[in-house]
């Protein structure tokens, strides 16, 4: 890091002088102690200063009021006695927060805080006898990936910047947008990355009508403009959000018959076939050919993944380690909530709408703890004609075979009792995580559910061997986003290479027997200002395969249980 304070800030100074940028520095005051010269040229160039702490090792959590309270004193001194500015704005070290945060950043005469990443707009944050902002601040248009190990590198930032300005630019005819990107001189600063700058501010400054500001502009503009209409937006969405919790039926959590749990088979055993009793083994060689309605060769359903994340976390529940969202931080995790936040504030819209041109009904799974927060978006998703599948309580509540099958049957049941309440019927289930226990798959039939996501082994639905009559809707976690783009950390360009040589191949194999590309899409990930460009470009390269079907999930199934292929295998001699 100490390379930045040497030589990468001095080489981006040269490089900014040369566009009408003013950079907001979001800067350790301490090292204006430590180092003279940079507060001399933050004095020299009238560069604006946001706080990031007085040294980044130095975080909030563990701190009491008092001490966090002298914190911010120490950071609003710190700044006048280099600069004479008064501080506006702060991003924490490493996002860490109290919960008395926004309170005492008030307090401390501040006007916006940036370690929300949940909107691309300024949103009023709620304190006592004061007025703060979020200030949109970006983790995907970091700079950091150029250094930390991840696979990415220059080209793909350039690349990302681009396109999250290009989504940003064309949407701010509806109105104002915030684009930031973060910079760290220790790696945009180095000889072979300043030309990627170099190439992010050349596309930004070839178009018009963009105001080069900086975070206190903004600020006090939002303030100034903006913030009264925002507050009573906000007011009034909460106002609905807590009508409609007071309108919900009380959940009285109905007794279901109990069914005998099949035994499964051991591995130890060797038998024939499966090791678990959920369905038996069909290679596809041995199956009839499958048709889709009209003599369709491949089926196309995007399912939306809509996910809430708890803060504090549950206790008593296992955590997955694939949850999204950054470091694992304490009580409050800023950074995770508002990263899901952001999917349903703004991604989700971006998805729906780019599915609506092409006249694709959305399939979107929802946990409970989504249905009951957005009441609004739930109306929004059921007007644009959505099918809904149930995504259990919440991400931070998965289904465990540490479960008594008590305590399954139970959380089966409530989530159906409480999306019910919300008004959505589902007929399909999707697991947290495609999350099951070793008796899951019994329980969603024993429950009436028509169809299950849970497995990702197959290219066409199958029946599965459970009370009613539940068939899987397999998925492709090669093309789950988070899987793939968050958690291996693929570049766009590959990943959305893979999907179209997919599409291509399963429009070519469904010729002869049909196919189903069905794959998760989070509104965090894809719904992104980067990425949705990429989700935009897959639809229509699916839309021009020859013989393509955009169905919902529940439509593939009713199509597959009305098949040939469906009624052959069950007259064969019971389901496959």
């Amino acid at each position: 890091r100490d390379y930045g304070n040497r030589v990468g800030i001095w080489r981006m100074s040269a490089l900014l002088e040369q566009y009408p940028v003013r950079p907001t520095v979001s800067l350790n005051l301490a090292l204006l102690d430590h180092f003279p010269e940079i507060a001399q040229l933050i004095r020299d160039k009238d560069w604006a200063v946001m706080s990031h702490g007085i040294y980044n090792t130095r975080f909030l959590y563990g701190m009491d009021e008092a001490q966090e309270r002298a914190f911010y004193a120490d950071n609003v001194a710190s700044l006048a006695r280099h600069t004479g500015a008064q501080l506006q704005g702060i991003l924490t070290p490493a996002i860490t927060n109290t919960a008395r945060t926004p309170a005492l950043i008030a307090e401390a005469g501040l006007s916006y805080h940036a370690d929300w990443v949940h909107d691309d707009v300024p949103v009023p944050i709620i304190v006592p006898g004061r007025r703060l902002i979020s200030m949109p601040y970006s983790y995907d248009l970091n700079d950091a990936p150029l250094f930390d190990g991840r696979p990415y590198g220059g080209r793909y930032f350039v690349d990302a910047c681009k396109a999250a300005f290009d989504r940003l630019y064309a949407e701010s005819a509806d109105g104002g947008r915030v684009f930031c990107i973060a910079l760290h001189p220790y790696q945009i600063g180095q000889p072979h990355h300043i030309g990627h700058l170099r190439e992010i501010l050349d596309h930004i400054c070839g178009h018009d009508g963009v105001w080069h500001a900086t975070g206190d502009e903004i600020a006090a503009h939002f303030l100034a403009h903006d913030y009264d209409a925002h507050l009573r937006h906000a007011e009034g969405v909460a106002r609905m959000a807590a009508e409609a919790a007071a309108a919900r039926p009380a959940i009285v959590v109905r007794e279901r018959a109990s069914t005998d749990m099949p035994a499964a088979a051991s591995p130890a055993n060797r038998t024939a076939g499966m090791d678990h009793p959920h369905f038996r083994w069909n290679p596809y060689p041995a199956r009839p050919v499958l048709r889709w309605p009209g003599q369709r060769a491949l089926a196309v359903v995007p399912l939306i993944n809509l996910e809430m994340v708890e803060d504090p976390l549950p206790e008593g529940w296992p955590q997955i380690h694939s949850v999204g969202g950054g470091l694992v931080r304490d009580f409050p995790n800023i950074s995770r909530v508002s990263t899901r936040e952001y999917g349903h504030r703004v991604g989700i819209f971006r998805l729906v709408e780019a599915l609506r041109r092409h006249g694709i009904r959305p399939t979107v799974a929802i946990d409970v703890l989504s249905a009951e927060s957005y009441p609004s978006l739930v109306h929004y998703l059921r007007d644009a004609g959505s099918e809904f599948v149930a995504h259990g309580l919440s991400v931070t509540r998965p289904i465990t075979s540490a479960m008594t099958l008590a305590q399954e049957r139970d959380y089966i049941a409530q989530t159906l009792e409480r999306l019910q309440a919300c008004g959505i019927t589902p007929s399909g289930w999707f697991g947290i995580e495609y999350g099951e226990s070793t008796r899951t798959p019994q329980l969603l039939g024993e429950a009436g559910l028509s169809y299950l996501c849970d497995w990702a082994n197959d290219e066409q639905p199958y029946a599965m061997t459970t009370p009613g009559d539940l068939v899987s809707m397999p998925l492709w976690a090669d093309f789950d986003d988070q899987t793939v783009l968050v958690n291996r950390m693929c570049n766009l360009d590959m990943f959305e290479d893979h999907f179209r040589k997919a599409l291509d191949q399963l429009a070519l194999d469904g010729a002869s027997n049909a196919r189903l590309l069905h794959y998760c899409v989070r509104p965090w990930v894809s719904g992104a200002a980067l990425r949705i460009a990429m989700f935009e470009r897959v639809l229509a390269h699916a839309m021009r395969q020859p013989a393509v079907w955009t169905p919902t999930a529940g439509e593939v199934v009713a199509a597959w249980r009305d098949s040939a292929q469906a009624r052959t295998i069950t007259v064969a001699g019971g389901t496959t």
